[in-house]
């Protein structure tokens, strides 16, 4: 009984956490969603500007 509780309480706990995640990624009113940019130079001189990461996809041009 207990085990299936805690099992219970764990679930409980990864859900609170998923739907916060979820709640935090989304733009806030009157924000824009995420801007792309295409040159590295710029992101980089953005990154440094926000403090925040960079994302990069890498691609095979056909």
């Amino acid at each position: 009984m207990a085990r299936t509780l805690h099992s219970l309480a764990a679930q409980a706990a990864r859900s609170l956490v998923y739907a916060a995640v979820l709640a935090l990624a989304q733009p806030a009113a009157g924000e824009s969603a995420v801007t792309w940019l295409e040159s590295y130079e710029d992101a980089l001189e953005e990154a440094r500007r926000t403090g925040k990461p960079i994302f990069l996809e890498f691609r095979c041009a056909p």
